[in-house]
């Protein structure tokens, strides 16, 4: 499928209704931003994070991928949006070490890993909408790069008060 172009970097297949990640992909490895929106998968090869290790931005959103983000982690990742999906779990976050964006809106994810904390020089916009969250960890407040924390409709609990009190000390805006 992508025989002659090793060096290609950009590459979106939004709403082709894909039901397998194909393999030919990861032939690309000079890819930098793949948009896979819109689809059917409900997993990614394992050797995602090393045969497309270039990769800054992928987007995996609106398809039917389960349980935890992709592992092992994609290390010049700067942008990960899986929104739309049915992830229950973030485990793993930490390592995504130059991560700036990152959105999780409507999966059925319970906590934030404190593992994030890993990522407060990097990660600028963290968005965790329509979600079950418990709580959001007080230790986000020292997170250095972040700016925007977007968390709307996603707690179990009215704690509306409280998240708004937690954040206004600091630079980081909250939308919730």
């Amino acid at each position: 499928m992508f025989i002659d172009a090793p060096r290609m970097k950009h590459l979106d297949l939004l709403h082709c209704r894909l039901t397998s990640f194909p393999v030919s992909i990861l032939t690309l490895t000079s890819l930098e931003i793949l948009n896979m929106q819109y689809n059917k998968l409900s997993s990614l090869p394992v050797t995602i994070s090393t045969d497309l290790a270039d990769l800054k931005v992928l987007t995996l959103a609106s398809n039917q991928l389960k349980g935890n983000i992709i592992q092992p982690s994609l290390i010049y990742l700067r942008e990960l949006d899986m929104s739309s999906n049915s992830l229950t779990i973030v485990d793993g976050i930490g390592e995504y070490r130059l991560l700036e964006k990152l959105v999780l809106d409507s999966n059925a994810i319970k906590s934030i890993a404190v593992e994030i904390m890993k990522l407060s020089t990097v990660l600028q916009s963290l968005s965790i909408r329509s979600n079950q969250l418990s709580s959001i960890p007080h230790s986000l407040t020292n997170m250095r790069a972040l700016q925007y924390i977007y968390a709307a409709k996603s707690y179990n609990y009215d704690g509306r008060y409280y998240r708004q009190r937690l954040f206004e000390v600091t630079s980081i805006r909250l939308s919730v």
